[in-house]
């Protein structure tokens, strides 16, 4: 008979809370309680290991109305507040069992009792325990049910079944509702009859059974009791309705939906979260068993060879290897998934597979990767090459473009493994040699989790018409992708050495004239010592928080001369600690930087740079710019930077068809300037530099759904102005307004929006009940088209110009993409040539309502070329 282990959760948490707070006090080092989490995983394997239950279900009461306070008004009355440091705990205990992968319930207006009841009803070929500290459960014991009765501390439990409970108390289980109809229940506020106690109270259930037969000889009982029992019959008939359990709730789920499968690694997770060290400790040891088992149940087999038949199946192949950044990552070996069966081989072992190396390379079978551009990067390395077909994390960011992250994507999947990567192999400051099963454990169920994902989102892809945009531009650029990554950019550390040593000087003249206008030193990075200085000291105004952010800084420059030393110094210093020194650790032993292109951090397409970020080195102050002249060609080269004349405001003009800025662009007058003549309506001569700047704001503010409140931040004007003109801009090109207006209510609809390529993006917040949130919502259902669009061109450019390149046989590289930049390494007598195909390959990109125009320049570094 298969067993069910059913938990009183509000009940054994109370209990956990006052059998420890007394003791030593338990906090996170953030301050957090946790001491009745702690009882009460103490507690549950205590259970556990005495029940070894199929099945577990942890019963909690939603909240302090139930249907029993329709009957009685003052049920449970008299129950004191939640202890304050126990009110975060509730939540607490709930992340725990999901760590555990306990299965929890609450409903509301029911008690957890009668969730307990009817599931032990309904679960009768189950044989049922109920762990509790509450009595009234004991009603529910009976043949195939039994309570385990929480009585002193954590640990101490008495197992209650008809027997034991005719021999403690001499009244059967369905006599319970009795007891407390006669005598009431003070912790739950049930009244019973006035002045009769427990001991009364079975003698009466001894000689008459239950409260009806008590009450149908009322007469019969003399002197006081009797009086008692007259004057309280309607008092005991509601009172025992209200001890009785309600075991006819309606569930949505049976016994069998609540199948326990411990997940140690979460759990192990969960409980370092809350340092709770040693009592994750004892779990770990079980994860390793756990692997083992896993192992064995799928059938998962580490093999010397893979067996002939296997390599005519299309799989997925998991590449095992160290968590460190590609370049000094190593390959452990190989897990393939068929999908019916998956198999692990060492590197060592597949290197000697000559069947399964002709595999790997072919064209057919199909082979799935998930982070191809990574695998690729380790295999090279290892010598072994792959023809991977698809990647399941590029899918999987399509079909939804909120999963920005390998955690996320697998969350939401709920695709997870036995043992955690850091089981098997430990952490970076403590490695460890890996148990053989739990490694080819843990690597079969990601291959596994592979091929899951990949079947789970390719019909997604094609339902929202995304096939094309991942065949032809997001496969096709993950292969361009890991060759730029491959190749790096140099990187001269002699030439950040000297920019360093100029900004820390420059930087060092901002803090002097910190110091002397302040009238002391103090450590000018304290937010404290800062405030102090600029609110107290100097008497700036200030608000409650007395924030030293940029941002308040900024409106503070007009009250004081210090605040713009102050914010010289930290743009200095963020491009010193950022660019002229961080970027030298970057630098590998072949002189150059090799950063990392995501391809699925961003929900509108773009890619994005790490380790280091390269995208963010600033053009917008000379500092930035100076950064990039440690970036050089390879010896003998040169570099070309090419990049886009304003991308979005020619998409915005394309998709909005709106004739006034098509008819500017196509004029070929500078689209800044002619946004000032319409604005302002002047003549092109008439408009000046103050002009132009308040129309370029406002032409990439409304990319991106500016408010007058951001116009008028950024302008420096009154916000009555900034709405103004915003105005006059939506009334000089009405097609744009029509078009923002439209993107916003079919977002709203639908719940996403589309770039010309087809790339949907999921924007939820639309939706939001939160008015801000809506508003971020509308702003980004406004921008994402746009430059998810504009994002969507650059990389067909790549693709056009990488083939190009390849098909002309040339020598020249690319090896930078800066959202709408493109930067190559260059032969000086390639040059020419590539100025040209590079410029067709960008402008030839897609056909817009507008030209696209490109601006090429070539350099012996990138701050010449750009």
């Amino acid at each position: 008979m298969k067993k069910l282990l059913l938990v009183d959760g509000n009940s054994m948490l109370f209990r956990a809370y006052y059998a420890t707070v007394y003791g030593r006090p338990m906090t996170t080092s953030q301050g957090l309680p946790t001491n009745a989490v702690f009882g009460f995983a103490n507690m549950m394997q205590k259970a556990l290991d005495l029940i070894s239950p199929d099945s577990v279900l942890v019963a909690f009461d939603a909240g302090k109305h139930t249907f029993r306070h329709e009957l009685y008004s003052e049920y449970k009355g008299g129950r004191k507040p939640a202890p304050d440091d126990l009110v975060p705990q509730f939540g607490m205990v709930r992340d725990y069992l999901d760590g555990f992968g306990i299965r929890w319930v609450e409903m509301q207006d029911i008690e957890a009792d009668d969730l307990i009841g009817t599931l032990s009803l309904k679960a009768s070929d189950y044989e049922t325990t109920i762990l509790t500290s509450d009595h009234d459960l004991l009603q529910l014991i009976d043949d195939t049910t039994s309570v385990l009765l929480m009585k002193k501390g954590l640990t101490d439990m008495d197992r209650m079944d008809s027997a034991a409970l005719k021999e403690q108390m001499g009244i059967r289980p369905s006599q319970i509702i009795d007891l407390k109809g006669l005598m009431g229940d003070h912790s739950d506020n049930i009244p019973g009859i006035p002045g009769i106690g427990e001991k009364t109270a079975l003698k009466l259930l001894s000689q008459y059974d239950t409260v009806e037969g008590v009450l149908a000889h009322k007469d019969e009982i003399k002197g006081a009791l009797g009086n008692k029992v007259r004057e309280g019959e309607d008092s005991a008939r509601l009172s025992k309705t209200l001890a009785t359990i309600k075991r006819d709730v309606v569930l949505d789920f049976t016994a069998d939906d609540c199948v326990f499968r411990p997940d140690y690694t979460s759990l192990v997770r969960f409980l370092k979260s809350l340092e709770m060290n040693t009592l994750a400790a004892k779990y770990t040891e079980r994860i390793t068993e756990t692997a083992s088992a896993a192992a064995q149940a799928a059938g998962y087999r580490r093999v010397q060879s893979v067996d002939p038949s296997f390599l005519e199946q299309d799989c997925a192949v998991y590449v095992d290897g160290s968590a460190d950044m590609y370049l000094r990552a190593e390959v452990y070996g190989l897990a393939l998934c068929s999908g019916d069966e998956c198999c692990y081989i060492s590197l060592e072992d597949v290197r000697k597979d000559q069947d399964l190396l002709a595999y790997l390379v072919a064209d057919a079978p199909h082979k799935i990767g998930y982070d191809v551009k990574r695998s690729l990067h380790l295999l090279k390395r290892a010598g072994i090459p792959v023809s991977f077909h698809d990647d399941a994390m590029i899918m999987a960011s399509l079909a939804d473009s909120t999963l920005t992250s390998t955690d996320k994507i697998f969350d939401s999947y709920d695709l997870h493994t036995s043992v955690s990567y850091e089981d098997v192999y430990g952490r970076p400051s403590r490695p460890k040699l890996p148990d053989a099963e739990a490694q080819t454990a843990f690597a079969c169920e990601s291959a596994g989790n592979v091929m899951t994902l990949f079947a789970k989102t390719a019909d997604t892809i094609k339902e929202e018409g995304m096939t094309d945009l991942y065949r032809s531009i997001e496969m096709p650029l993950t292969f361009i992708l890991f060759e730029m990554e491959e190749e790096g950019i140099v990187c001269d550390i002699n030439v950040l050495s000297e920019i360093a040593a100029d900004m820390k000087a420059e930087m060092d003249g901002e803090m002097d004239a910190v110091y002397a206008i302040s009238g002391r030193e103090f450590n000018i990075n304290s937010p404290k010592q800062l405030g102090e200085v600029l609110y107290d000291e100097l008497g700036l105004p200030s608000g409650k928080k007395r924030s030293t952010s940029a941002d308040v800084l900024e409106h503070l420059r007009k009250y004081h001369p210090v605040i713009d030393h102050i914010l010289k110094y930290r743009k200095l210093q963020k491009i010193y600690s950022t660019y002229a020194e961080g970027l030298q650790k970057y630098i590998c032993p072949d002189g150059k930087i090799h950063t990392i292109y995501n391809q699925c951090a961003t929900q509108t397409g773009r890619l994005s740079s790490s380790e280091p970020n390269l995208q963010n080195i600033s053009v917008r102050d000379e500092q930035g710019k100076l950064i990039r002249k440690a970036f050089l060609p390879s010896e003998g080269n040169v570099l070309i930077s090419s990049d886009y004349h304003p991308i979005e405001l020619r998409m915005l003009a394309h998709m909005a068809d709106e004739k006034g800025l098509i008819d500017a662009f196509n004029s070929g007058i500078d689209i800044h300037t002619r946004t000032a003549m319409d604005v302002f309506d002047v003549s092109e001569d008439q408009v000046d530099s103050v002009m132009r700047r308040r129309a370029k704001t406002v032409n990439f503010g409304i990319v991106y759904g500016i408010s007058d409140f951001g116009l008028a931040e950024q302008l420096g004007i009154s916000r009555k102005e900034a709405a103004e003109f915003i105005h006059r801009y939506y009334k000089s090109y009405p097609g744009i307004r029509s078009y923002m207006q439209k993107i916003v209510e079919d977002c709203e609809k639908d719940g996403y929006v589309v770039t010309l390529c087809g790339r949907r993006r999921d924007i939820p917040e639309i939706r939001d009940k939160n008015r801000m949130i809506r508003e971020f919502g509308k702003r980004a259902a406004m921008n994402a088209p746009i430059q998810g669009s504009a994002a969507d061109l650059i990389k067909i450019a790549m693709i056009h110009i990488d083939k190009a390149i390849k098909q002309a046989g040339l020598r020249s590289r690319m090896i930078l993409q800066v959202h709408d930049e493109l930067i190559f390494d260059v032969p000086e007598e390639e040059k020419d040539t590539m100025q040209k195909l590079i410029e067709e390959g960008m402008v030839s990109a897609m056909k817009l309502k507008v030209p696209l125009t490109v601006e090429c320049s070539v350099g012996r570094s990138w701050y010449e070329a750009k």
